[in-house]
């Protein structure tokens, strides 16, 4: 092997190892359980169990939490998992709304839970029971809400009109107050931000909807919480039942494997007929 053609090798070797490198940096950590997968939060401290993902972020008093609850409705799921994790009732949602996403129609819910707690919750329906992914915060100097609202048709490359629905809904502010801020890209993606003294909100857009993040009070660091947010919606997925595809390939397989024995013994008895008569033939030339 001449040095040209050694160095070509080195050089392809090198390349495809620092690909594959960057491939597996490039990798979401997920937390796993029979029934759904939840994204790890790089940076949270990570107290998932059993079947619940929960990641909490001690310095903005936030937690991100993924879960299953049995209930007929997704209030009914949201507040029968508030009570089991936080151990109150929270009442009725001071928000409700709905959103298509590509996994199915999700419900938008938030709650005042008391003085100091704001939980946003989105849930929807999955194999029988209903998937619940909730943002609690208990910052008792800021409010921090998360949600995502359906886009209208008009066609637009900014969440500014959802932007100004949520703070009308949650904050009763008047959007026109807000300052437009700079564009902040983010892993999850670009933010637009808009603010004013004591109050930020930040939306992206994503397909047919805009998620949005409002904080009033003392603004913390919105962009962590609602980038991490953003990615456990849209990372998490329901583990899929491949139990039925399992067993028709196991029946295909059976069904194979019987074909061919079945072909085996009808081309044996074929051939016993045949050496059979070859004998027969014999003595007859005898």
């Amino acid at each position: 092997m001449n040095t040209t053609l050694r160095l070509a090798l080195l050089l392809a070797l090198l390349s495809g190892a620092i690909v594959s490198s960057q491939d597996d940096e490039n990798k979401l950590a997920y937390f796993q359980t029979a029934a759904f997968n939840a994204p790890v939060l790089s940076g949270w401290e990570d107290q998932s169990r059993d079947q619940v993902a929960q990641f909490q972020q001690p310095a903005a008093a936030a937690t991100i939490r993924t879960a299953l609850a049995d209930a007929d409705g997704p209030i009914a799921a949201a507040e029968a998992e508030l009570s089991s994790w936080l151990g109150v009732e929270v009442g009725q949602p001071v928000y409700q709304g709905k959103v298509n996403l590509a996994d199915g129609t999700w419900s938008v819910l938030i709650y005042d839970i008391d003085a100091t707690s704001t939980a946003s919750i989105m849930t929807r329906r999955a194999e029988g029971q209903f998937v619940v992914i909730s943002f609690l915060e208990r910052d008792p100097a800021a409010r921090t809400v998360m949600l995502a609202v359906a886009r209208d048709e008009a066609a637009r490359e900014d969440a500014g009109a959802e932007v100004a629905y949520a703070v009308a809904a949650l904050n009763a502010a008047d959007f026109s107050a807000l300052d437009a801020g700079a564009v902040v890209e983010l892993p999850s993606g670009e933010w637009a931000t808009y603010s004013r003294e004591r109050q930020l909100a930040m939306g992206m857009v994503f397909g047919n909807d805009s998620f949005i993040a409002l904080q009033e009070g003392e603004i913390g660091d919105l962009e962590t919480l609602a980038d991490a947010w953003n990615r456990t919606l849209l990372g998490f997925f329901v583990t899929p039942d491949n139990r039925i595809y399992l067993a028709l390939g196991l029946f295909v397989v059976f069904v194979i494997l019987g074909t061919l024995v079945f072909s085996f013994r009808w081309r044996a008895r074929g051939i016993q007929k045949d050496l059979a008569l070859l004998d027969e033939l014999a003595r007859v030339d005898e």
